[in-house]
């Protein structure tokens, strides 16, 4: 697809933005907080230069470098390398590790309910993409997880969905909701942390109601000039997976890089039930470079690259398999500890990223997985039915920051710059020329906002963060598009060009009751506009409610969705024990959701479609729970619960694109629970590790238990699924620099589906018992 007007377009509205932004700059003054918390969550005060000292990425390296010298053996102070008793500690992680945070990261998760996970976990749990990793770590509660393939997987957190839910850093968005996903780009290695935010409560993000907030890998520092590399290999017996990494990193004090590139393959892998296979074979490879430089004694500037390329890529329970998948992501940032304008530092992101791919239904597998699929679609006499894709979609903007510290906190003002740019096409090639083609047209939004937070230690046991953005988001989309035989606006009896004025406040507290206990409450309001495929897909193929097979209607004239929140909770951390607990309720006024067109159904051909609309008010509410006791030197108990329940109160008036006089063609049914809920879930555990500050051999044995789920959706058809548990255990061991990995995930050989895993067929159904194991050194 020749998408250079979209490109001119994208550089001329980062012009545009970047003039927006420097105006917004000029205005810009600021400020931080200075409440560290220690390993066991006791505020520790800090001066002024400390805390600068914190923030500054220069100096920084330094005071990681000292604290390194200190918590490491003699023979391994001057190795820098990523292999560190850190890393092994966190090799399986805890349930609560907000204190483990850099420092310059921990004012990013002052939110209740804040969750961090460190990607040391993606080697210690054998996690492929950050979906993945957030889903199996301990320290994510309220996340759940619908695995499309063993790499790619659809984060849901605390019951939303994509478009409520951001992966920031730089912005990621996903290029096709069901066979694309915004975190599964990015390998679970190839970052140094995420923080999730579960609620309205971070305004530099952009318009959301939750945000996972991504920390690449960064370059390192070295007082003298220093190269390190470690090469890594894993292998699971089920679908023989290979997982292989080759890594290398340097620097000296004044620039640094990491390059590194991985290689995955797979085949089908085997279910819970003998001979039952699933279509999931692929090929994985990426490249990631991070190259920093200090471009003086105040100013540094990192550059990240990211390349993948995904082929032969067979999806079970959707329509298309994946031919090939290319995605090009850039991000720039530069900060200033020392500007000239009226602030302490000055930061400057720019990204920008690009994913194309093509599908089709050809392969073996998917008529097997699905056998009415190509009868369904148009075919020519005594022939199955034939469909292919092609997408292509970016991200690209910018966001600068000002801030400036005080005695009691910080002031942070900032602008930015969203731009996305999207088009699907779903082709039927042997439908006529002038109607085969179900596609989301070439469309764009542009999201320029303007926000501010303020953090402040009010006393030395009371912090609270205030803050609030403002939005205007404006989209438009291809009117003519190839193979629809008439305008876009007249399908859908609107016009493409809309605009949404969007807003956010918010206001949270904790409080340390005691040095051990404290509280939190935070309340919320956040909007966000439709995304492109809810606005403007014409009978595209996506697999979003849980049948799987459907096509979805946009609609143009739908309304943003406003949320009110509130969350309150108390958690306890002393030296052997860590407990918490939160409860939340979230109200949605015109919550997007959908609107079935069948049954009866009215459309030609592809007889399962829906539509998207807005509801008038949708609840959800749950409740979150952890916690761990070290029982001794060598032996700690975990446990975590998860439960959220979702609600539409107002299930009355159908779409206006609908038919019919009720939703779904179904009347008397005025509220009923929302489709794509996960069940009430909890995970107990043991961890035996070797008590040394620097463990040389750990054991953890888990279970994973999930109650049946029968509040569901019943006019959307969907279907209620059982309870199940499954167990895994995972090892690891540490020999001078060679770290060894094994473990068996589903050791009973569990035969089970998770609540919205896809019912297309003969349905989608989880790994049964796999073995792995791995080994990595680092030099």
């Amino acid at each position: 697809m020749d998408a250079s007007p979209d490109f001119i377009r994208f550089f001329v509205n980062v012009r545009v933005g970047i003039a927006v932004g420097m105006i917004g700059c000029a205005m810009l003054t600021t400020t931080v907080p200075i409440a560290a918390q220690d390993h066991d969550g006791h505020v520790e005060e800090t001066s002024p230069e400390d805390s600068l000292l914190l923030q500054d990425p220069i100096r920084r390296s330094e005071a990681g470098s000292r604290r390194h010298d200190e918590t490491t053996t003699p023979n391994q102070a001057s190795d820098q390398g990523l292999l560190s008793d850190r890393r092994l500690n966190r090799l399986f992680g805890e349930v609560d590790q907000l204190d483990q945070l850099p420092d310059v990261r921990r004012p990013l998760a002052k939110s209740p309910a804040a969750n961090a996970v460190f990607s040391a976990e993606a080697v210690g749990r054998r996690t492929a993409d950050v979906g993945s990793l957030l889903k199996q770590s301990k320290a994510a509660q309220g996340v759940a997880i619908q695995h499309r393939t063993p790499i790619t997987s659809d984060t849901r957190v605390r019951g939303q969905r994509v478009g409520q839910i951001l992966a920031s850093g730089s912005y990621w968005a996903p290029a096709r909701m069901d066979l694309d996903t915004m975190m599964s780009k990015i390998d679970s290695r190839l970052i140094d942390d995420l923080i999730l935010i579960k609620g309205p409560y971070a305004a530099r993000y952009g318009p959301s109601f939750r945000v996972v907030d991504l920390e690449f890998v960064q370059s390192p520092r070295y007082d003298r000039t220093q190269i390190h590399g470690s090469s890594s290999a894993t292998y699971s017996s089920n679908s023989d997976h290979w997982y292989g990494r080759q890594s290398g990193w340097g620097g000296n004090q004044d620039y640094g890089f990491y390059v590194s590139y991985g290689h995955q393959t797979a085949n089908d892998y085997e279910t819970g039930k003998d001979g039952f296979f699933m279509p999931s074979s692929f090929k994985s490879r990426d490249v990631f470079v991070a190259f920093g430089v200090d471009l003086s004694d105040h100013e540094t500037l990192e550059i990240n690259y990211l390349r993948l390329d995904q082929t032969d890529v067979e999806i079970p329970g959707l329509v298309y398999d994946i031919n090939f998948l290319v995605t090009d992501g850039y991000e720039f940032t530069y900060t200033n500890i020392a500007p000239t304008f009226l602030a302490d530092e000055f930061r400057a992101e720019v990204w920008y990223n690009r994913t194309r791919f093509e599908g089709d239904t050809s392969r073996p597998g998917k008529k097997k997985q699905i056998p009415s699929l190509l009868v369904e679609l148009e075919s020519t006499s005594g022939s199955d039915g034939f469909a292919r894709t092609d997408v292509d979609a970016l991200s690209g903007g910018y966001r600068f920051e000002n801030t400036v510290f005080t005695q009691n906190g910080q002031y942070a003002f900032g602008t930015d710059l969203i731009i996305l740019n999207q088009e699907l096409n779903d082709i039927e090639p042997f439908a006529p020329p002038d109607d085969n083609n179900f596609p989301i047209p070439r469309s764009h939004s542009v999201d320029v906002g303007v926000y501010v937070e303020d953090v402040e230690q009010l006393t030395d046991r009371w912090s609270m963060t205030t803050g609030g953005r403002i939005d205007g988001v404006f989209a438009d989309a291809q009117d003519h598009v190839p193979g629809v035989p008439i305008l876009l606006s007249d399908l859908k009896e609107a016009e493409l060009e809309q605009a949404f004025f969007l807003g956010m406040v918010y206001l949270t507290s904790d409080y340390r009751i005691t040095p051990d206990w404290h509280c939190n409450l935070g309340m919320g309001f956040a909007s966000r506009a439709p995304t492109l495929t809810e606005l403007y897909a014409e009978s595209s193929f996506i697999g979003s409610l849980q049948r799987g097979v459907t096509f979805l209607l946009g609609d143009p004239k739908l309304k943003q969705e406003k949320l009110y929140q509130l969350d309150a909770g108390v958690r306890y951390t002393d030296g052997q024990h860590r407990f918490g607990v939160q409860g939340h309720c979230a109200w949605i006024e015109d919550f997007i959701t959908y609107d079935l067109l069948d049954p009866p159904g009215t459309s030609d051909g592809f007889q399962q479609g829906a539509v998207f609309t807005n509801t008038d008010l949708a609840v959800l509410s749950g409740v979150e729970l952890y916690g761990q006791r070290d029982v001794s030197d060598y032996i700690t108990l975990f446990g975590t619960l998860s439960y959220i329940e979702g609600t539409d109160l107002t299930r009355n008036s159908p779409s206006r694109l609908s038919p019919y006089l009720d939703r779904s063609a179904i009347r008397g049914v005025e509220e009923e629970p929302l489709p794509g809920i996960n069940p009430l879930e909890s995970r107990v555990g043991i961890v035996l590790e070797d008590p040394n500050p620097q463990p040389g051999w750990g054991i953890e044995l888990l279970a994973r238990i999930v109650d049946n789920q029968d509040r569901v959706a019943k006019t959307l058809e969907e279907l209620p699924t059982p309870g199940f548990t499954t167990y895994d255990v995972r090892a690891y061991w540490l020999i001078d620099q060679w770290l060894f990995t094994s473990g068996i995930e589903n050791f009973t050989d569990k035969f089970y589906q998770e609540h919205i895993d896809y019912r297309s067929g003969r349905g989608v159904y989880r790994p049964g018992i796999s073995f792995y194991f791995g080994t990595e050194v680092q030099y």
